[in-house]
């Protein structure tokens, strides 16, 4: 097995000549290795993410029936001093044999109505008859305290959502 590449091992770009897009190869550049049009495939997945997502986690999987796949959450925050947060549900289908398809995207709007900060959130694993929701507990700071709350989500597709302060 490969040990983890650092950034430092990366070899430093060239500069991009006058006039030239950085994204487009300079006239005389070297061909890219086996499997870099691929991983050219994959950058460019990366780069075109807006720059307002901040965060994107695989939080589990789910089954409805043959079809399974992994949830996927997005947390996308706007520029400004009072813009909100807004967190996002997405269930990718990977029952197919291309590859994981998107298959639902559904917003938590309540998230974006919290005074304060979002600092982690984990899923709890789903029970073997609930294969195809999704429960997740949040981390919250309000903005005028120092102790975190904990709020907690859950989701169905198809179905209201459930979200608030956690229950112990």
């Amino acid at each position: 097995l490969a040990g983890p590449a650092l950034a430092q091992d990366a070899p430093t770009p060239a500069e991009p000549q006058a006039g030239a897009s950085a994204a487009e190869p300079q006239a005389g550049a070297a061909a890219a290795p086996s499997g870099g049009q691929a991983a050219g495939q994959y950058a460019a997945a990366v780069e075109s993410l807006s720059p307002l997502v901040q965060d994107v986690q695989v939080v589990g999987p789910w089954t409805d029936g043959d079809q399974s796949g992994v949830w996927r959450t997005v947390m996308v925050q706007p520029a400004g001093d009072d813009a909100k947060p807004h967190f996002f549900i997405q269930q990718l289908d990977a029952s197919g044999h291309d590859g994981l398809s998107l298959r639902s995207t559904a917003e938590i709007t309540e998230i974006a109505t919290l005074d304060g900060q979002i600092v982690g959130y984990r899923a709890d694993d789903p029970g073997e008859a609930q294969t195809n929701s999704l429960s997740l507990f949040f981390e919250f700071v309000p903005a005028d305290g120092e102790i975190s709350e904990t709020y907690e989500l859950h989701f169905t597709p198809g179905q209201p959502y459930i979200f608030g302060p956690a229950s112990n």
